[in-house]
C-alpha cells in the first residue's frame, strides 16, 4: 500500500542527491500547485460548493426553450450566448439531445467512442519513487467511478464545456476523490474579458467567482477555434435542428390530411335534416377528421400535385440528418445507410479514428491537469515530477491478414515484437500463472513426425560420444563440434533440392500471393521431409551430447 509518508521520504532522499529538482505543477487556474499544499483548511476539499439550490442562480428547475421556438427567438438565444448570457442556449442544447433521435444518437456515439478508452499511466522516469507514484495514479484512474466521470466529461461535446466537482476524501492514507459530481453547465459562467475562464455563478456578481484549486475537472474540447461557448456541436446543429423540426411538423400535417382516406357521405336531396345528421355522425365515427357529407348533385374535387407526395419532407429531414452526421462523426457511412461497400466504409471509419485520437489527446490533457496534478500535489508534493496519463486509440486490424503475414515473414527472418503483435491482435500480456496456448513440441508445421525407430537410429549416432564423456573422457574440443556441422552440411543439397524444386514450381504457377500461400499449405503435407529431419535430428543430438557432457567439463 502506498502512503504519503513513504514516498515523501524517498523523494527527500533523492532530492538531497540532486536527482529531483523543482518542477512546478500547474493547477486548473494555471497557478502553481504548491497552493494545494499550502491550504490550511483541507477539510473544505471534502465539501460540495456547487450543489443545486432551490432558488437562485443554481436553481434546478428550468423552463422549456425548444417548445414554440421561432427563427427570431433562435437568433436571440445564440447572440446572447456569446455575450455572456448562455443559460437559455444550454437549456436548448439539452433539449435538442432529447428531442432529436438522430442528433442524440450520433452525439452519443461520439461520446462513447472516447469514454470507453482505457487510461495508460506512464511514470516520469524509471526511478523507484516515480514508479510508486505512477502506481498510485494508475489505481486512481482504474476505479469504476472514474469511468462514470469520463462519460460526464463528454457532455462538453454538445455544450462546449463540462465541469465535474471533486469531493475529496482520505482512504488508505491518501487524499483521493470520494465522489465525482456532475454539475449542470448552467451553474457556471465565463469572465467578461476573455470569455474563456470558467467561473462559478453566484448571486451578486455578473461573472461569478474563480473556481478553487483541486475542486473541479473542467473539459473544454477544442472542436473549433474560439471561445468555449461557441465550440460545442449544439451551436453548429441548432439551425439544422430547428429547420428539421419544422419539416417534421409539416410532414405530420401532410400525413394527417393525405395519409388517410377521405370519407364522403352522399344523401338524397329528399333526405331530412335528421337523416343528414345521422349520416354525418356515422361518417365522423370512421376517423377523427377529413369527413364530409354532400348531396349527390354536388362533388368535391381534391387536386393532388403529381410526384409531390411526401418526398420533399423526407428528403429535407434526411439531408439535415446527413449534415449532423458529418459534423459530429465526420462521416455518414455508418449512420445514414449509404451503400458503398466495405472498402469505402473502412475509409470513413479511418476518419473517425482520426477524430477519436484528437479527442483522446484533449481528454488526457484535461485529466492530467485537473486530476492527476492535484492528486500528486496533495499526496506527494508539488515539486515531484508527476506521471502522465494517456488514452491510446488502437486502430482496427485485419487479424486474418496480419496472422498470414506473420506466418509467411517470420520464418524468413523478420523480427517482430511479441508485445506489438499482441496489441494489434487484441491479446493482453498473460499472467505468470495462466495456462498458455502453445504449438505442439517436436512437431514442426508441415512435416511428418519421426517415429520411434527413426529416433533410435538418430540417437545411436550420438550415444557413444555421450558414454565416452560420462566415463571420464577428455573435454571435447570445439573442432569436434565444427566437424559435426561440416559433416552434416555435406549432403544438404541432395536433401533440400526436392523441397526447393516444389516450392519454386508453386511460385511460378501462382498468379497472386494468396495462391502461392495456399500452394505452400498443400505442399506442407506432400513433401517428404524425413531425410532432412533425420539428418537434423542426428546432428542436433550429437551436438547436444557433446555440449552437455563434454564441453561442460572444460
Amino acid at each position: 500500500m502506498i502512503t504519503p509518508d513513504a514516498p515523501r521520504d524517498m523523494i527527500a532522499e533523492e532530492n538531497q542527491t540532486g536527482m529531483h529538482g523543482p518542477s512546478p505543477v500547474l493547477g486548473p487556474d494555471g497557478q502553481d500547485a504548491r497552493r494545494y499544499l499550502a491550504l490550511k483548511e483541507r477539510e473544505t476539499l471534502k465539501e460540495e460548493i456547487a450543489r443545486p439550490e432551490l432558488i437562485g442562480v443554481r436553481a434546478f428547475w428550468d423552463q422549456s426553450i425548444a417548445s414554440g421556438l421561432t427563427p427570431e427567438r433562435m437568433g436571440t438565444i445564440l447572440r446572447n450566448a456569446i455575450r455572456g448570457d448562455h443559460r437559455y442556449f444550454l437549456q436548448l442544447a439539452e433539449e435538442m439531445e432529447e428531442r432529436d433521435g438522430h442528433y442524440g444518437s450520433v452525439l452519443s456515439t461520439r461520446k462513447r467512442a472516447i469514454s470507453a478508452l482505457r487510461a495508460v499511466v506512464e511514470p516520469s522516469s524509471e526511478k523507484r519513487v516515480d514508479k510508486k507514484i505512477a502506481d498510485a495514479v494508475r489505481d486512481l484512474l482504474g476505479e469504476p467511478q472514474f469511468r462514470d466521470m469520463l462519460r460526464d466529461l463528454t457532455d462538453a461535446f454538445g455544450k462546449g464545456y463540462s465541469a465535474i466537482e471533486i469531493v475529496w476524501g482520505e482512504r488508505d492514507g491518501l487524499w483521493r476523490p470520494a465522489a465525482y459530481k456532475w454539475r449542470d453547465p448552467k451553474y457556471f459562467t465565463f469572465d467578461f474579458v476573455s470569455r474563456s475562464e470558467l467561473r462559478l455563478a453566484v448571486l451578486g456578481t455578473i461573472d461569478g467567482v474563480a473556481l478553487p484549486p483541486a475542486k473541479f475537472i473542467v473539459h473544454m474540447p477544442k472542436l473549433k477555434s474560439g471561445i468555449p461557448i461557441r465550440c460545442g456541436f449544439a451551436r453548429l446543429a441548432a439551425w439544422s435542428w430547428m429547420f428539421k423540426t419544422y419539416t417534421l411538423k409539416d410532414w405530420m400535417a401532410f400525413l394527417d390530411v393525405f395519409g388517410m382516406p377521405i370519407r364522403v357521405g352522399k344523401y338524397h336531396p329528399a333526405a331530412t335534416a335528421e337523416d343528414r345528421r345521422k349520416l354525418l355522425t356515422a361518417v365522423s365515427q370512421i376517423a377523427v377528421d377529413a369527413a364530409a357529407i354532400i348531396p349527390e348533385s354536388m362533388a368535391i374535387e381534391f387536386i393532388e400535385a403529381k410526384g409531390f407526395a411526401d418526398k420533399p419532407f423526407e428528403n429535407m429531414a434526411r439531408f439535415m440528418d446527413e449534415q449532423l452526421s458529418k459534423v459530429v462523426l465526420g462521416q455518414t457511412m455508418s449512420t445514414d445507410g449509404h451503400a458503398g461497400g466495405l472498402a469505402q466504409a473502412k475509409i470513413h471509419n479511418l476518419v473517425r479514428i482520426d477524430i477519436k485520437e484528437d479527442d483522446a489527446d484533449q481528454l488526457a490533457a484535461t485529466i492530467n491537469r485537473d486530476l492527476v496534478a492535484p492528486f500528486c500535489a496533495l499526496n506527494f508534493g508539488a515539486d515531484v515530477p508527476r506521471p502522465y496519463a494517456i488514452f491510446p486509440v488502437a486502430e482496427p486490424e485485419d487479424v486474418a491478414a496480419l496472422t498470414n503475414s506473420l506466418a509467411a515473414l517470420v520464418p524468413l527472418g523478420l523480427k517482430v515484437s511479441m508485445r506489438e503483435a499482441r496489441e494489434k491482435i487484441g491479446f493482453g500480456e498473460p499472467d505468470g500463472d495462466e495456462e498458455l496456448l502453445a504449438a505442439p513440441q517436436g512437431k514442426p508445421a508441415g512435416q511428418k513426425p519421426l517415429n520411434p525407430a527413426q529416433l533410435d537410429r538418430a540417437w545411436n549416432g550420438a550415444r557413444p560420444l555421450a558414454l565416452n564423456a560420462e566415463d571420464g573422457g577428455s573435454a571435447v574440443a570445439l573442432e569436434e563440434v565444427e566437424e559435426i556441422a561440416a559433416t552434416g552440411a555435406e549432403d544438404w543439397a541432395p536433401q533440400l533440392s526436392p523441397i526447393v524444386a516444389k516450392v519454386l514450381a508453386a511460385a511460378r504457377e501462382a498468379k497472386s500471393y494468396e495462391e502461392f500461400v495456399a500452394a505452400l499449405d498443400r505442399l506442407a503435407g506432400e513433401i517428404d521431409a524425413d531425410p532432412l529431419a533425420k539428418r537434423l535430428a542426428a546432428a542436433g543430438l550429437k551436438a547436444r551430447a557433446l555440449g552437455d557432457l563434454g564441453l561442460g567439463k572444460a
